[in-house]
């Protein structure tokens, strides 16, 4: 049979499910590539759901050598070319391309990634095991913990989050100021997941401007200077109240601009609600409502009783105002048939809790003020649990299998986050390199 032939009676394989069989090898497994290298895997990554490579932030050892990158999976070898990876520099940290099939030939292996290149065996489906997801190691560790155990290390896990924020954002109060300082975590926190640098280039610019003109004109500015502004004057798409609005954001801002908006490019893969557009707006009326003296007025705030209470007042004071973007998903769409507030409760949640929280502790130390810095972390702590995210979940199912709802507060779920950051993360999910586990194994 020829080589066409064969290509031709490969039967193709879906991608997710040899994404699955990826996500499921032992740490430890060891593989011949197809040049003859032993490839051992420490981590085969964070399985990753967005644009871009299939695994993120993978751990292997290579002919002996570790090395660190990404993972990208195909039915074929091929497949690359195909996809256009070539010409994505999203795809330039892959270090392994894992497929079913090798079809390289030397009419494409010039337009191949140089990664590493490991064909995958079919799994044994006789081995039931190997369709498990296995638990990180420090999961038994975790298991031995009662529930208030468990609660009160999570929650002092989630407090060193919180000091070590608050230490970054004391850093910058220092050099650029305490209102520069808030705009800057506001819309760096507005950026997750995909447009997270690009908001915290457009924070670096809005620090440019002097502190009265900020006050003055803060919303106009931070349009101008994304790059998100359409001119009405050459837009023929802008029609009635986007054209207006653009209109008047662009006129204040045009005298005064610094940058002109230039360079910065937003991804676009989140729903329309979460548009680039929407969290821009979240970052206008932030700073409407809270310039001048943004630091000042939270912590005045933060006097006035509950948590339930200081968040209501908080979503009441930034829901003024927002009629455009309550009915928008940017400039130049229809009107949504369901109005969708642009900062509903669970917002305003993660907003106090990723950002004002460590702000407020920065600017209690900056003041001396020990009396806000202990109801920051009074609040912190007592804080009812947010949305759960990707994070949560992952350590919830690799680190505390079989436990029920296991972080009942917000301070528990920044826990786990902290935990994820500062061990699994940083050694790539290899558990025979993580601190806490080694801490652990140590105890008598």
């Amino acid at each position: 049979m020829s080589k066409k032939e064969q290509n031709h009676s490969i039967a193709p394989v879906p991608e997710l499910a040899i994404q699955k069989q990826w996500s499921e090898v032992r740490r430890g497994t060891v593989f011949t590539l197809r040049n003859g290298a032993s490839l051992r895997v420490l981590s085969p990554g964070r399985w990753n759901r967005m644009p871009g490579p299939d695994f993120r932030n993978a751990k292997l050892e290579l002919n002996g050598t570790q090395i660190r990158g990404d993972v990208e999976v195909h039915g074929k070898t091929s497949d690359w070319i195909a996809h256009g990876h070539g010409d994505d520099p999203a795809y330039g940290g892959v270090i392994l391309h894992v497929v079913r099939h090798d079809d390289t030939s030397p009419s494409n292996v010039a337009f191949l990634p140089e990664a590493a290149v490991l064909v995958l065996p079919e799994a044994d489906e006789s081995d039931a095991k190997t369709n498990e997801m296995p638990h990180a190691a420090c999961a038994a560790f975790f298991a031995k913990m009662t529930p208030d155990e468990l609660e009160k290390f999570l929650c002092d896990a989630g407090a060193d989050r919180l000091r070590l924020r608050a230490d970054d954002r004391l850093r910058l109060m220092i050099s650029a100021g305490t209102t520069k300082a808030f705009l800057s975590a506001v819309a760096e926190q507005l950026g997750v997941p995909d447009n997270r640098e690009v908001f915290r280039t457009l924070a670096e610019r809005l620090r440019e401007y002097q502190e009265d003109e900020l006050t003055a004109h803060f919303e106009a500015l931070a349009w101008g200077e994304s790059g998100l502004l359409p001119d009405p004057a050459v837009d023929k798409r802008l029609t009635g109240d986007g054209c207006a609005l653009a209109s008047a954001w662009w006129d204040e801002w045009w005298p005064l601009r610094k940058n002109g908006g230039e360079g910065l490019f937003f991804k676009r893969t989140c729903r329309p609600l979460n548009s680039p557009e929407r969290r821009l707006a979240m970052l206008g009326a932030v700073g409407r409502t809270f310039l001048p003296d943004p630091c000042g007025q939270l912590a005045g705030i933060l006097k006035r009783g509950s948590t339930d209470l200081i968040l209501e007042t908080i979503q009441e004071r930034l829901g003024g105002g927002e009629a455009f973007w309550n009915a928008h998903t940017s400039f130049r769409s229809a009107e949504l048939k369901r109005h969708a507030a642009l900062f509903g409760r669970p917002r305003v949640e993660s907003l106090f809790a990723d950002v004002i929280l460590p702000v407020l502790a920065a600017y209690a130390k900056l003041i001396h003020d020990e009396l806000l810095e202990t109801r920051v972390f009074e609040l912190f702590r007592t804080m009812p649990p947010l949305q759960s995210n990707l994070v949560v979940r992952r350590m919830q199912s690799l680190c505390l299998p079989g436990r029920k709802n296991p972080a009942t507060s917000a301070a528990a779920q920044q826990g786990l986050i902290h935990l994820y950051k500062t061990h699994c993360e940083a050694q790539s999910s290899d558990c025979g390199a993580c601190k806490l586990y080694h801490s652990f194994a140590s105890e008598p």
